[in-house]
């Protein structure tokens, strides 16, 4: 009788382990039962294939269909991420030919500060070359606190808070761009000038870059909106401090 059992256990043992069928079945908050049944089948005949069934319905899926859709979706989201790569390096591009090729036009703040000293600039010097492109400046709508000073506003980052970049002293002057004058021993206020596309003004117009006879330190400044971008003001900043 032991014999007997015990073959019959064996060759129910190879028959669960020829089918390779497990079947499972629970209960979910008393309303819906689920049969799940995992059906594998050998390597040399068949992928595994898992069968969702429900009181409503059944839907099958094989583990190659689900690897696919995940190849599809990976392959989707990498060809979307090149095209946001190409649409950015496009975007940067046309920015940077836009800032290239863009000069203040007469309605921009640097023109409208040049043409207003130019307009009030004097035939000779009074020595109130800060007060006169101050005022320049803040009609052009440059907000800034007024130095006492014309060095000054170069030292104490006033063109900088106001907007403004250096550049380096050997670039091509353009509409609005300002120089100071560093002081000396025998100018203790220096000076400010700025250029209105022909000359060089402060309090008066000059005939030259320099209002001096002699040669002294200065400082070049622009616009920030009109400089090319961060990596040529670092540039530029560093020839003017040559």
């Amino acid at each position: 009788m032991k014999q007997a059992l015990l073959i019959l256990s064996v060759l129910g043992m190879g028959v669960a382990q020829t089918s390779g069928a497990a079947e499972t079945t629970f209960q979910s908050n008393n309303t819906l039962s689920h049969t799940i049944t995992n059906i594998t089948t050998s390597a040399n005949y068949g992928s595994s294939r898992n069968i969702y069934s429900t009181n409503s319905g059944a839907y099958v899926s094989s583990n190659d269909e689900i690897s696919q859709a995940i190849d599809n979706l990976s392959a989707h989201a990498k060809q979307k991420e090149y095209q946001l790569a190409s649409l950015t390096n496009r975007l940067s591009y046309e920015q940077r030919q836009q800032k290239v090729s863009s000069v203040p036009d007469r309605y921009s703040a640097p023109a409208i500060a040049a043409a207003n000293a130019s307009r009030v600039a004097l035939s000779s010097s009074t020595g109130y070359c800060a007060r006169y492109v101050r005022k320049a400046l803040q009609s052009a709508g440059y907000e800034f606190t007024p130095n006492p000073s014309a060095y000054q506003y170069a030292s104490r980052g006033t063109l900088s808070q106001a907007g403004f970049t250096k550049i380096s002293n050997n670039m091509q002057p353009q509409v609005g761009d300002v120089i100071v004058y560093d002081r000396s021993s025998n100018r203790p206020h220096g000076h400010i000038q700025i250029f209105d596309g022909n000359d060089w003004v402060s309090d008066f117009r000059q005939n030259s870059i320099s209002p001096y006879s002699g040669v002294y330190a200065y400082t070049t400044w622009r616009d920030s909106k009109y400089v090319d971008d961060a990596s040529d003001r670092g540039i530029y900043l560093a020839m003017a401090d040559k």
